[in-house]
C-alpha cells in the first residue's frame, strides 16, 4: 500500500476539490442497506484518517447530519452539485472516513475489513479480511491489520 500524502481527491463533477495531509489508519467495506443506498452498489469503501487530516480546497460542501441511534450524529459533506459524498464523521470522534472512490488515486487502497456482512450481497463478500456482522464496537483489529498490511510491503 504505497501512497504518498497529500493525496488528491474530489467528487463526481469536479466542483468540491481536496487534500488527505494525514495518512491512513485502516481502509474497509461496508455492507449495510444505506450504504447500499447511497451508492447504488453492494457497497461502500473508506479510508479512515485522523479528523484532521481533510482538507477542503475547492468549493463548498453540503454538510448534512443524520441523527445515529445512541445520540449524537454523523456529519457528511456532500457536493452540492452532484452530491457526491466525500466523508463521514461521527461527532466526537477524533477520525474522519474519506469515500475511497472519491481519491484520484485509488490503486493502493486494500480494505482489512468488511461491516455488515449480515446485510451484504453474498456474491461481494470478499475472502481472506475481518469480517463483522454489524458494526464493531472496537477498531483496534482494523488498526492493527492495516499495520500488518503495510509493514510487508
Amino acid at each position: 500500500m504505497t501512497f504518498t500524502l497529500p493525496m488528491h481527491g474530489g467528487c463526481n463533477c469536479g466542483e468540491i476539490r481536496y487534500l488527505v495531509t494525514r495518512a491512513p489508519l485502516t481502509a474497509y467495506i461496508c455492507h449495510c442497506h444505506l450504504c447500499q443506498k447511497r451508492t447504488g452498489s453492494a457497497f461502500s469503501m473508506s479510508i479512515v484518517i485522523p479528523a484532521d487530516g481533510l482538507e477542503v480546497t475547492a468549493g463548498n460542501p453540503i454538510r448534512k447530519e443524520r441523527p445515529i441511534p445512541g445520540g449524537g450524529s454523523n456529519v457528511s459533506l456532500l457536493c452540492p452539485s452532484c452530491y457526491s459524498r466525500i466523508s463521514t464523521l461521527r461527532e466526537g470522534r477524533p477520525t474522519i472516513n474519506v469515500r475511497a472512490g472519491t481519491l484520484d488515486d485509488t490503486s493502493w487502497i486494500k480494505p482489512v475489513a468488511q461491516l455488515w456482512t449480515s446485510s451484504a450481497q453474498p456474491w461481494a463478500l470478499v475472502d481472506g479480511i475481518l469480517s463483522y456482522e454489524e458494526q464493531p464496537s472496537d477498531f483496534s483489529a482494523l488498526l492493527a491489520a492495516w499495520k500488518g498490511a503495510a509493514s510487508r510491503k
